[in-house]
């Protein structure tokens, strides 16, 4: 019997480890892996800076680097979802839809950090006392742009099929931000810690950008030129959709945190983004696994309903199993970052943890969405999960504490979950019944 059963299982394995090779699940793998090396990374960056630099100099750099990236991914515009849906099939003219799109990115971005750098006295004076005007403008002005082409990138390198290589440059890109830092602080630069962030991107910027010159397809000398087979109405079309989607997005994954300040005070609020910061990290892996979805079926949409299923089903498989040791280790998990985490924030770490496992078929159903073009899903699906999930929040705080933001986002992720699995189920009876 145990002969009999051994290559029974080993079969079994062969199988799941062959799935997994798939270049669509291997590139989303990929995906998955370099979100997480960015935040084991990142988090050791702001230790060194920590240990090196004042409180007070940490803090301020801090925040000039969070506004500065918020203000970025707001300025690319979703434009990184649309090269995503439409280099695949862009042929020779991708070369030329990926620039385009690089300078409308680096425009918009330049004009909202001037803007924001600019009105600082009135809504953000500290930073402008700390820092002084024009190396604030200075600063917006330069890195916004460059920050919003980093961001894109990644997006290109999976619409290439080259997702295996966005690991490797975030942690080229982390590690070089640390050694930046050392150097500044060996030469008492107060500005150290903005500076190798902007300089350590500019350089990656730099880099894969010649990598994409030569990867990306374009008209071979003395080729007549042809008419690109994407149109700018189309991607303008999509992308109004997409970005207009992505702030409902926003709203809940970054407006949760200024929500909980307001309601229930800043030690609250640092519980939260403690607990939120572990949650998100599974919300990820199906942002992932999505990517590589559009990068690998944007060009034959009729194989997307079976490529769909198989990402739900990977997604899965990767976020139960962390689901499964968070929940019940929330209490000792948050424990590490002291007494008062652990006894104010379990339940929200358990429950936005169970949140991340209805989700899966949310960011599924958009980056289908994406996919089909289907602009009222891509708007739609995001606004409801904020109408639900916010309001609840806000409801639930005042008795619940954040165990009411935790019963939100869970009840949210639910809801519309089932709404589209019922959804899906009444259109596959129908097409049935028809056939």
């Amino acid at each position: 019997m145990p002969d009999a059963a051994a290559p029974g299982l080993a079969g079994r394995l062969r199988g799941v480890l062959a799935g997994w090779s798939a270049p669509q699940h291997r590139d989303g793998l990929a995906l998955v892996l370099s979100s997480g090396l960015t935040s084991v990374i990142g988090l050791l960056y702001w230790v060194v800076a920590a240990r090196l630099f004042p409180p007070e100099v940490v803090g301020i750099n801090n925040t000039l680097i969070s506004t500065m990236t918020l203000i970025a991914v707001g300025a690319q515009l979703n434009l990184g979802n649309a090269l995503l849906r439409f280099v695949p099939v862009a042929g020779r003219s991708a070369r030329r839809l990926v620039f385009t799109c690089y300078a409308v990115g680096v425009v918009v971005a330049a004009v909202a950090g001037g803007i924001f750098a600019l009105g600082a006295g009135w809504w953000a004076p500290e930073l402008q006392h700390g820092v002084g005007g024009g190396p604030l403008t200075a600063f917006f002005v330069l890195s916004t742009p460059v920050w919003t082409v980093f961001v894109i990138q990644d997006y290109v390198l999976t619409a290439v099929k080259r997702a295996t290589l966005v690991p490797l440059e975030n942690l080229v890109f982390s590690l070089l931000k640390i050694a930046l830092l050392g150097v500044g602080a060996l030469v008492a630069f107060g500005g150290a810690i903005a500076v190798s962030w902007m300089v350590a991107t500019a350089l990656i910027v730099l880099g894969i950008t010649g990598y994409l010159l030569r990867v990306l397809p374009a008209p071979a000398p003395g080729e007549p030129p042809t008419g690109s087979p994407v149109r700018p109405r189309a991607v303008a079309r999509f992308v109004s959709a997409d970005w207009t989607g992505g702030l409902f997005t926003n709203a809940v994954e970054f407006g949760l945190p200024l929500l909980v300040l307001v309601t229930l005070g800043a030690e609250q609020a640092a519980t939260f983004g403690v607990a939120w910061a572990i949650a998100y990290g599974l919300y990820l892996v199906s942002h992932g696994m999505g990517q590589s979805l559009v990068a690998h079926v944007a060009a034959d949409p009729e194989a997307l309903d079976a490529a769909r299923r198989s990402t739900v089903t990977r997604s899965l498989a990767l976020i139960l199993p962390a689901a499964l040791v968070i929940v019940p280790g929330a209490g000792l998990i948050l424990s590490i970052f002291g007494a008062h985490y652990a006894a104010t924030g379990t339940a929200l770490l358990a429950l936005s943890s169970l949140s991340a496992i209805p989700n899966v078929i949310v960011t599924a159903a958009l980056f289908g969405a994406r996919v089909r073009q289907q602009r009222a899903v891509l708007l739609g699906v995001p606004a409801a999960v904020a109408v639900l999930v916010i309001p609840l929040a806000l409801v639930l705080m005042p008795a619940q504490g954040l165990t009411g933001v935790g019963v939100a986002l869970v009840a949210g992720q639910s809801v519309v979950a089932a709404a589209i699995l019922i959804r899906y189920w009444a259109t596959r009876r129908r097409v049935t019944r028809s056939a």
